[in-house]
């Protein structure tokens, strides 16, 4: 047992040399799980170190996870965790082709994280400061990092006004509140992100629906909307439009900044799958920052899972938003702050983005392939597209007929506001398909479908 044991080298840490020499044999399998190491007396003398040089390296080595102290019997490799055991069965049963929620496609994300949550055994005292921080718009630092890597195409974001929050779901519901919307009417597209509707009947908020065009909002309705109903705010998603697909040229886009500036309604842009095109018009809030409330997040493509969103507010909103913090959450914790910024600036998440386009890319071609002749709209670098039915199926028909051969579709009514008639329509996502060859078997049984007569209802006499 003692024979594995190196000797050290006087001029370093020997503590930390021994920690380094007990990870080395865990790896080597020199030292394996649940094996008794040597009594700290007998390991100093066998290294001529002092027994509390062992201590601390011990010490050490337990808190990075390397080994376990028990009291009165000694200090043991630590068995690795089983995890299937913890967290049981991640995956759902659903046997079904999952083509109904507009995610990002999964990509592998531990072989990356698992060095960056390691630094942090590294961190000492600085870990518990950084736990301790409790500033609901989180640290200048942090907001500093995130900026830089926000203004590499852009140079309007400022630190000051930048917040954090858990996902973009919540960054929307700070809004809403930072807003003091609730009860209020809320403008938005008359086809509208679905968590919108629900935090909305959630908050009394009372949404009326913009009539839309190829680009997205069209300004004529929008004016006679602020006209009629006197809103503080306006959502909408100008790139990539969930879930017509729209993207709204810098024209327009300045033509919908210019009617709300003159009218004094605050827009809230939804921005989650903005940085997925590889061209797209500028953001709203490069073009009129004290203007709009820029809302993004990870979920799209940079860290899928992670729930790390990111706002960036006019000057004048940032005390309403800091008291949104308070009220819901205090503050968003400084270490997945911290985590989403170390994915950063290794440049994991702009090497996620760039095979997400690359997923996408081949998943498109899938999907040309499979509805060509029929009647969808798909832009490049979108997660999603919008299929619209033939004639002889009913929105309601085609999704039940399509559950029936194993494949969900998100029907148009998830989508439709201020009870306006719902389109004959469906979302169809790119992304929630487990692999390529499940996209396209569900493709082909969607493809077929549409290319059929639906059944005739029974007739009861």
């Amino acid at each position: 047992m003692m024979t594995i044991w190196q000797d050290l080298d006087s001029s370093n840490n020997k503590a930390t040399q021994i920690v380094e020499q007990i990870r080395l044999q865990i790896e080597q399998q020199q030292l394996k799980p649940g094996e008794k190491l040597p009594p700290q007396r007998q390991l100093a003398e066998h290294l001529a170190v002092t027994v509390g040089t062992i201590s601390r390296a011990y010490a050490q080595a337990e808190l990075q996870g390397l080994i376990e102290s028990k009291t009165g019997s000694g200090s043991y490799v630590k068995s690795p965790t089983n995890y299937q055991q913890q967290w049981g069965s991640l995956k759902g049963n659903n046997q079904h082709i999952e083509l109904w929620q507009n995610t990002a496609f999964t990509q592998a994300r531990a072989q990356q994280l698992v060095p960056l949550l390691q630094n942090y055994a590294q961190a000492g005292e600085q870990l518990d400061q950084l736990l301790d921080n409790d500033h609901s718009q989180n640290l200048v630092a942090q907001r500093e990092s995130v900026c830089a890597w926000l203004n590499q195409s852009s140079s309007c974001f400022k630190p000051e006004q930048l917040f954090f929050s858990y996902g973009a779901q919540h960054g929307l519901n700070l809004c809403l509140i930072a807003l003091e919307l609730v009860g209020e009417r809320v403008l938005c597209e008359a086809l509208c992100y679905p968590g919108l509707i629900t935090l909305a009947k959630q908050l009394k908020i009372e949404l009326k629906g913009v009539a839309l065009d190829e680009q997205g909002i069209c300004p004529d309705s929008l004016l006679s909307h602020i006209e009629k109903y006197h809103p503080k705010a306006l959502y909408l998603t100008p790139t990539l439009q969930n879930p017509t697909t729209a993207i709204m040229s810098e024209a327009r886009r300045q033509q919908i900044i210019d009617i709300c500036r003159a009218h004094q309604v605050i827009i809230i842009e939804d921005d989650v799958c903005g940085l997925l095109p590889d061209q797209r018009p500028p953001a709203m809030v490069e073009m009129a920052p004290q203007q709009v409330i820029y809302l993004n997040s990870f979920s799209k493509g940079a860290f899928k899972g992670l729930r790390f969103a990111y706002l960036h507010t006019p000057a004048h909103l940032q005390t309403a938003f800091n008291s949104a913090i308070r009220g819901s959450v205090w503050n968003i914790s400084p270490l997945l702050v911290d985590v989403a910024i170390q994915w950063i600036q290794a440049g994991f998440a702009d090497k996620a983005l760039i095979e997400q386009r690359r997923l996408i890319g081949q998943r498109a071609q899938l999907l040309h392939h499979h509805m060509a002749g029929m009647d969808y709209s798909y832009q490049e670098g979108g997660l999603h597209c919008w299929l619209r039915l033939p004639a002889n199926w009913r929105c309601s028909q085609f999704v039940a007929a399509a559950q029936q051969h194993g494949v969900e579709v998100a029907s148009a009514e998830h989508f439709v506001v201020d009870n306006q008639a719902s389109p004959n329509a469906v979302r169809l996502s790119l992304g929630q398909a487990e692999s390529n060859q499940q996209l396209d078997q569900g493709l082909a049984i969607l493809a077929k479908l549409l290319k059929a007569t639906p059944e005739p209802k029974r007739q009861l006499f």
